[in-house]
């Protein structure tokens, strides 16, 4: 019996690791086959809110931030670029002037050259005649031996036929003898001036020539380092382009997050911001019983405190500032980025075509913050009284961006009042005139009372 339940025992070990591996294959098999779908591909064929949100904030942060450190790269590169710029400008111009020098020295050393050369042809000249002379006069010596000796010369002078002949014969014979003197000495001092002349002219030339050598060395310098820096110039212009086409392939990624964007949907109207609510009131200036005068760029939609506001359309959060007490008090200038502004939040979005940002103000409760998607009637916070308010309300403003895709406008730099401006400049740069009719194209400010029901 016992033996039996051995050989039981063993056949279960042994088909056990079997079934284990065809599990575990089986598992596997099934793990592979089965694909999660991507948050990107939720947005964008189910309409995933919170899928859409996801992508949009990986989008939207790492692409922000390589394309912020890529423009600061690429700032950085055309500031160098600038300075090794300047040096090549630097050195070539330096090179040029002392090409200015060489061509000027080379001038002088040919004029020189051209001097010493005539000069040694007069050395030879002189020499030549001093030569010839020596020749004559040894040769009229020679003669005058030959013929005369000293005898000769007594005879010739004692065959005078008178005591003047006499004396002019000797006196010819001096004049003879002192004209070879003195042609030979004025021969040989115009040599002895030559010659000074040309020692001082060949050391002027050497100094011209080690002064051209001088430059010439210094301007291969200069150019040496002029290549030099055109190599750094045309390395750090290939980081450039480098970092354009990263740039522009980031750039071109936000084409996903345009798609991200359209995955909210297109709104083809406005639905309220502030339900149950009341207009305290309107645009452009304040009613003559409370701050007559004063310019008001928006509606102040009053309701309790809490209550719900929500987004007019589907859109991105672009900017949202909380930390501001409420409630308030008039003339209180807390709020950032607009004093006064209390809690507030700045949106994009896009109805039928066009884009608009929307301002809300004064609020208790921020729910969203910068780069947010936020879906049509979704809430984003609660009215409250914060900044320089009165009451409980949310004073909204409304501008008009242009027509397009939402995800093209969010490329662009937008200020805290969309490129419109406050006060009085902002009244001026409504959209349309009280009358309704036209008035300038945008950016520009809208009343919110036109649009939202």
């Amino acid at each position: 019996m016992f033996q039996k339940a051995v050989k039981i025992l063993l056949v279960i070990m042994l088909i056990l690791p079997v079934f284990s591996r065809t599990t575990f294959v089986y598992a596997d098999e099934e793990e592979e086959g089965t694909t999660e779908k991507s948050n990107y591909d939720k947005c964008i064929e189910d309409k995933d809110k919170e899928a859409c949100r996801i992508v949009y904030r990986e989008i939207r942060g790492e692409e922000s931030k390589a394309l912020k450190e890529i423009e600061e790269k690429i700032a950085e590169s055309e500031g160098q670029m600038e300075v090794i710029s300047a040096l090549v400008m630097e050195y070539s111009q330096k090179a040029q002037s002392l090409q200015v020098e060489i061509d000027a020295l080379k001038i002088q050393i040919d004029d020189l050259r051209e001097k010493i050369e005539q000069l040694e042809i007069q050395i030879a000249e002189n020499e030549a005649k001093v030569e010839a002379l020596n020749i004559r006069v040894k040769n009229r010596m020679v003669e005058t031996q030959k013929s005369m000796h000293f005898n000769g010369y007594l005879e010739f002078i004692l065959g005078s036929k008178s005591f003047t002949d006499m004396l002019s014969r000797i006196y010819g014979i001096e004049a003879i003898v002192s004209k070879d003197k003195s042609d030979r000495e004025i021969l040989e001092s115009t040599i002895k001036q030559l010659n000074a002349d040309k020692a001082e002219l060949s050391k002027a030339k050497e100094e011209l020539d080690k002064s051209y050598e001088d430059i010439v060395l210094k301007q291969a310098e200069l150019l040496e380092m002029q290549e030099f820096y055109e190599e750094q110039e045309a390395q750090i212009q290939a980081e450039i382009d480098d970092l354009n086409n990263q740039k522009n392939s980031i750039t071109e990624s936000y084409a996903e997050l345009k798609d991200v964007v359209a995955g909210l949907g297109l709104n083809t109207e406005f639905v309220a911001a502030v339900h149950n609510s009341w207009i305290a009131e309107t645009v452009w200036n304040y009613s003559p019983d409370f701050l007559d005068g004063k310019w008001h760029l928006g509606v102040d939609y009053a309701a309790s405190r809490g209550t719900e506001i929500h987004a007019p359309a589907s859109g991105v959060i672009i900017r949202a500032n909380g930390g501001c007490s409420d409630p308030g008090y008039l003339g209180s200038l807390a709020g950032d980025p607009i004093m006064g502004g209390g809690n507030q939040v700045y949106m994009m979005c896009e109805v039928d075509g066009s884009v608009y940002g929307f301002i809300f103000f004064h609020m208790h409760d921020i729910y969203v913050s910068y780069g947010d998607l936020v879906f049509q009637d979704e809430a984003i916070g609660t009215v409250g009284s914060s900044g320089s308010s009165t009451g409980p309300h949310c004073h909204i403003e409304m501008y008009y961006l242009g027509d397009g895709d939402l995800g093209d406008f969010l490329e662009m730099s937008w200020n805290a009042t969309f490129s419109v401006g406050r006060g009085r400049t902002a009244y001026n740069n409504r959209c349309y005139y009280d009358d309704g009719s036209f008035r300038q194209s945008a950016p520009c400010i809208l009343n919110p009372e036109w649009y939202l029901p």
